[in-house]
């Protein structure tokens, strides 16, 4: 099989958000299946976060030491492996062994390819990150509405088949990728020396600053979704439509990114896209009728698609090419690691007392109003990016 490098970028990224949407937004909800408690379900969700914590700026390393295929090969092989795991046994002690194994290689995954993609459209006129990344949107959309059918079809389990077979597709569209141009450039050089350099830089610890904050409290709409909605009266089916839903949303911002971006800088995107999750918590809150959640999100594509670009963009303005892979690894590890850690505690001990998912997204939205306005207090301005796009 014959694909360009955009190309395969883009076949990856759909076949990693296969995989991410049939697992991440349903695994509280398996949890819950299996008669765990509250705080039990808090432990394994936090498993992955917290692994993205320690392990992700030691891979992200890594990654630029020994090249992104490598990397991806690796990762993509043994993560997918270990969702067959969780369809040997589901007692608490075996569900925390399989994710914490799982974890271990899942989380190195999405950093390498975002580097990929960044090093493509810094190096190839008529791309650009959200025209590459627009794709796993695409997987996410697709395999949501098909999961929640098949769960009320057979039963919730069946998500972890699905996610070792779309992992297993990375590894060997992984295959396709050529060495990594910056490979042997960075042989030689000291990745600790660097690391220190990257964490140095006052900007980007602000900016992860904000972004851990962010995580805590939208973690609730990644981790608890199918919960919320069940609250309110929904079928899997209904909550699969929602998931995809939001991958539809996505498509738009992804692709139109980087002409947003250039108009309004990334400073005032940043902004923009964190108060837009602030509403969009406050929706949640007020919504009793679990189709009448579906509008909201609507909202999805400007709270976290354009979020994420941004970040990412402003990333990887901040630090050197050559340790890029570190750098959108600290990245990854402020938000899917300590974010995401902090906001499946902060929910589940909420949860736990009997306070309602949706009661929580209110609470959540203040904090996120505080970031918003911390990003326009004291956040610098970020040089603009180009209006490559493809």
């Amino acid at each position: 099989m014959k694909l360009n490098k955009a190309n395969t970028i883009r076949v990856l990224y759909f076949l990693f958000f296969c995989c991410t949407a049939s697992w991440l937004p349903l695994l509280a909800d398996y949890c819950k299946s299996r008669g765990l408690t509250g705080t039990q379900i808090s432990l394994i969700l936090s498993i992955t976060p917290v692994m993205m914590l320690i392990v992700q700026p030691v891979a992200g390393m890594i990654a630029d030491k020994i090249g992104y295929k490598k990397t991806l090969l690796i990762s993509s092989l043994f993560a997918s492996l270990s969702y067959l795991g969780y369809l040997y046994k589901n007692d608490f002690g075996w569900l925390v062994f399989v994710t914490v194994f799982m974890s271990l290689f899942y989380n190195g995954i999405q950093p390498v390819l975002d580097s990929l993609s960044l090093q493509l459209a810094n190096t190839s006129q008529g791309f650009s990150y959200g025209s590459l990344r627009i794709a796993g949107a695409a997987g996410w959309a697709i395999t949501g509405i098909i999961t929640g059918q098949v769960i009320d079809a057979v039963n919730i389990k069946v998500i972890f088949l699905v996610s070792a077979i779309s992992m297993f597709l990375v590894f060997l569209f992984s295959n396709l990728l050529q060495k990594d141009r910056l490979e042997k450039n960075t042989a030689g050089e000291n990745p600790f020396k660097h690391f220190r350099k990257v964490v140095s830089n006052r900007r980007l610890i602000f900016l992860l600053l904000c972004v851990f904050l962010v995580s805590t409290s939208a973690t609730t709409i990644w981790n608890f979704y199918s919960i919320y909605m069940k609250e309110n009266g929904a079928s899997a089916t209904l909550v699969g439509f929602g998931l995809s839903f939001q991958g539809i949303c996505e498509l738009p911002l992804f692709y139109f990114s980087a002409r947003i971006i250039f108009r309004l800088g990334l400073k005032a995107t940043l902004i923009m896209t964190v108060i837009a999750t602030a509403v969009r918590l406050v929706l949640y809150s007020l919504v009793k009728d679990p189709l009448s959640a579906i509008p909201i999100e609507l909202l999805h594509g400007l709270s976290w698609s354009l979020f994420w670009v941004a970040c990412v963009e402003s990333v990887n303005k901040m630090v050197d090419e050559k340790w890029m892979a570190t750098g959108q690894s600290l990245l990854y590890a402020a938000y899917f690691g300590a974010g995401a850690v902090a906001g499946n505690y902060w929910t589940g001990y909420l949860y736990g007392t009997g306070m309602r998912i949706a009661d929580i997204f209110l609470l959540n939205s203040i904090a996120v109003c505080l970031v918003a306005l911390m990003l326009w207090l004291f956040l610098p301005r970020i040089a603009r990016i180009s209006t490559n796009s493809s």
